[in-house]
């Protein structure tokens, strides 16, 4: 990844590209070089609020920041500066979230990610009813927010410390007011992760949105949940207790419901967001069962996922850019037409699948191990759940690749350098980092 940030950067100062995004790779480089360093490494973890999950969430957002001002080349032209504002304005607010080592603090910067992010679909969209999905995205998760806020607090109030690495940790009986605290508690992180059930919201963000805004919520976004509840269940393990059993089941099913429901969308961006919800809810049931291993893999899946959901996104908008649709009925017999995009997205798709040699096969391993120490019975609706996810990838793949081409997208423009570029930034790292997993994650 370091010999790939440095090629990004002397690429964009050849294609002279603005300030922000030099600035992401050099600070992207930085990190990567302090990660091969232990002495300077080690030393980062004891004089900054970061340990290995923060540490790898950073460099997941600043490379997907990377290559989300690179799949924007063409939308320059609209407000750039405003767009690069929003960009960095969310990268900030990502970053802070992910170093924060205060409750108060991590809830301030994590609703403060909604305003650039609402900016983005709302500015950017496509369609006109981007103003209804930026508006229902808003409230949706600011609503979801305010439970968490008022316990947070109250916590405060109660316990004088909302520090993440207080020697400490909150502790009730199992009775009615706990199981409402973890309720308000967890719900936000439910929400924004987002847990089957809770997911209303995300099809309608992500098809409205921007390419640069679905990479970002994909693949950064999404995350903050899972972050969230890793940093709730240390501080406060006991609330998890009350829940965990009913959650788990939930997620597990969700794979199950999400699985036929993606089996019968014709929108390619709606397809993959829902994609996103199965890949989630296998990351927080893994979460959920307080087991080491459950929260070593849901670590692995949020990187792998952030990256293949990103590189998903990005191919479907380079397909959307020459034939004016995300229908995939009417996308069709793509192999003919872009023979090389067809290798990228049968890479993308396998990655999806947990396909070796992909880091994600490593991550479900994980997260599978996790699962069966913690319920036997709930390996079977695991193992559909698996097959669906299967079947629909392959449905998205050979819909897209196979069939008759439609015969008005016969004038269409070739693919230049730098979007091969950008699908190799995608690829590269989701097949390499499978062989360097243990030291970069464990």
């Amino acid at each position: 990844m370091m010999m790939l940030s440095f090629v990004s950067f002397f690429l964009l100062i050849w294609m002279n590209m603005t300030w922000p995004l030099v600035f992401f790779v050099m600070i992207l480089t930085y990190l990567l070089m302090m990660k091969l360093f232990p002495i300077f490494y080690d030393y980062m973890f004891m004089y900054s609020y970061m340990d290995v999950c923060s540490f790898n969430l950073v460099l997941l957002s600043l490379f997907i920041t990377v290559v989300m001002i690179f799949s924007m080349y063409n939308y320059m032209t609209k407000y750039p500066i405003i767009l690069l504002m929003m960009i960095s304005l969310l990268m900030f607010f990502l970053l802070a979230s992910f170093l924060s080592f205060n409750a108060l603090l991590f809830y301030f910067f994590f609703e403060c990610s909604l305003i650039p992010t609402f900016f983005l679909i709302l500015g950017w969209g496509y369609q006109p009813e981007r103003i209804q999905a930026s508006i229902y995205f808003m409230f949706y998760t600011l609503f979801a927010s305010l439970p968490l806020l008022l316990v947070i607090i109250w916590i405060s109030s109660t316990f004088s410390s909302l520090s993440f690495f207080s020697n400490f940790s909150i502790t009730f009986e199992k009775n009615l007011f706990s199981f409402f605290i973890s309720i308000f508690i967890f719900m936000a992180f439910f929400v924004k992760l987002p847990m089957f059930m809770f997911h209303l919201w995300l099809p309608k963000a992500h098809v409205e949105a921007p390419v640069a805004g679905s990479m970002i919520l994909a693949g950064v976004l999404l995350k903050l949940g899972g972050y969230g509840i890793m940093r709730m269940i240390i501080f406060c393990p006991s609330f998890i207790s009350n829940i965990s059993s009913l959650v788990y089941s939930l997620s597990i099913a969700g794979m199950f419901f999400v699985g036929f429901i993606c089996c019968r969308m014709n929108d390619l961006k709606a397809l993959i967001a829902y994609s996103s919800v199965a890949h989630m809810g296998l990351v927080l049931s893994g979460i959920i069962t307080c087991y080491m291993w459950g929260f070593y893999g849901g670590l692995l899946m949020m990187i792998s996922h952030g990256l293949s959901s990103s590189g998903l996104f990005c191919i479907v908008n380079l397909y959307y850019e020459r034939t004016s649709s995300r229908s995939i009925y009417l996308n069709k017999g793509l192999l003919m037409i872009f023979p090389s995009l067809c290798f990228m997205m049968f890479m993308l798709c396998s990655s999806n699948i947990s396909a070796p040699p992909t880091i994600n096969l490593l991550s479900e391993v994980f997260l599978m191990y996790s699962m069966v120490e913690y319920s036997y019975y709930m390996m079977i609706m695991f193992s559909v759940g698996s097959f669906m996810g299967a079947v629909f990838t392959f449905f998205l793949f050979s819909f897209t690749q196979h069939g008759k081409t439609f015969l008005s997208l016969s004038p269409l423009f070739m693919m230049q350098s730098r979007e091969y570029h950008l699908m190799f930034l995608h690829i590269f790292p989701i097949n390499t980092l499978l062989f360097i997993s243990f030291y970069l994650f464990l």
